[in-house]
């Protein structure tokens, strides 16, 4: 039985990404109608034509494709107005991150669909769909980072990168996942003085066998950690727990004891932030100043370069979609170990551990 697939336009605030692009899903072509919503591929640099030559159906309002889509593929957790949209028969996937959004996880619930979080899918104990995604933020962070420094920002007015070799910028990350690694990378090639904070020494060993002098490492929670948190110019938050709320590792009393103009960018807001009292930004209102303290918390930070980051999320997701066209989808999910996790919601149980613990729900268990 042909399975139907929805691809909506994305309404989140300054969002422009889609989850699959044309030359993906011709491969779907006898296994699913594809319905896209016009102009839902315009933030990334795809045409409605684009689409209809790859064989889909182009769908001219949200709710006429939330009606006749049985899947409804999207990037962004679902805004207000599209879970009006929503009902019983629907399978939802994208990066849902619930660990942090009680009255999403609630509101889903109350639907009784089925809503998998495309982040928790695992191959090994890796994150795929979440990896590339990742990347790009870590890469965009220092980007963001440099940019809130300005003088026009209220930042300190330091460049990042060095002149005739001296280092004269400090950038400390917390947290050395995908993340991290990506900004710490992308820091050494600047010319910054660099700071590795995590807990875990192996990661650390690793960092400093591979930048040596270039970058120093600390573990997480010593004084040493505080005293470079505090005294850096630019701070990544990075720290990742997968499917969880990080703790917080950047405190009010932290920030209060910063220069004026030091930035902080929290790139774990998606999963609720590990910065005390942060809120989500957006692109088109990046921080806020706490302190004379520049904090940054873009929930949706690889919307920034939505055409890059469609096309490695599509690469990626393609043949996760795959998996939600057989017949037997639900046994598939249900059975595999790297599926199952990112199973979090059905028919109004939740099955997510992580986010059973992070909003002290019950959890449930498929029978």
């Amino acid at each position: 039985m042909i399975k139907k697939l929805g691809i909506p336009k994305e309404v989140k605030q300054d969002e422009g990404r889609i989850a699959l692009i044309p030359e993906h899903i011709t491969q779907f072509t006898g296994l699913a109608d594809i319905f896209v919503e016009t102009q839902a591929g315009l933030g990334s640099g795809f045409t409605d034509k684009d689409y209809e030559d790859a064989g889909a159906k182009i769908i001219h309002s949200a709710k006429e494709l939330y009606e006749i889509s049985e899947i409804i593929c999207k990037v962004k957790e679902p805004q207000p107005q599209e879970l009006e949209l929503l009902n019983s028969s629907h399978v939802l996937f994208g990066y849902l991150h619930l660990s942090s959004n009680i009255s999403l996880t609630k509101a889903l619930l109350d639907k009784k669909l089925t809503g998998i979080a495309t982040e928790m899918i695992m191959d090994g104990n890796e994150y795929p769909l979440l990896i590339p995604m990742s990347r790009i933020a870590g890469n965009l962070a220092i980007q963001k980072g440099m940019q809130f420094l300005e003088y026009s920002s209220e930042g300190k007015g330091v460049l990042l990168s060095s002149i005739s070799g001296e280092k004269n910028s400090k950038v400390t990350i917390i947290g050395c996942g995908e993340v991290g690694r990506a900004s710490i990378h992308k820091s050494i090639q600047i010319g910054a003085s660099v700071t590795a904070i995590d807990v875990n020494e192996k990661t650390l060993e690793d960092l400093k066998n591979k930048y040596g002098e270039n970058i120093s490492t600390i573990i997480s929670g010593t004084d040493e950690a505080v005293n470079a948190i505090r005294s850096a110019d630019l701070i990544i938050g990075a720290v990742l727990l997968p499917g969880r709320k990080p703790p917080v590792v950047i405190t009010e009393e932290d920030i209060s004891a910063m220069e004026k103009g030091t930035v902080i960018v929290d790139v774990a807001i998606d999963q609720g932030g590990c910065v005390e009292g942060v809120t989500p930004n957006t692109h088109s209102d990046p921080f806020e100043i706490r302190n004379g303290v520049i904090v940054s918390a873009i929930a949706n930070l690889p919307g920034a370069v939505p055409r890059t980051s469609s096309i490695e999320l599509s690469t990626n997701l393609q043949k996760y979609v795959d998996n939600l066209l057989i017949e037997n989808w639900f046994d598939e999910y249900k059975n595999n170990e790297s599926l199952r996790p990112s199973m979090q919601i059905h028919n109004g149980l939740l099955l997510s551990e992580e986010v059973a613990d992070s909003l002290s729900l019950t959890l449930s268990k498929l029978v």
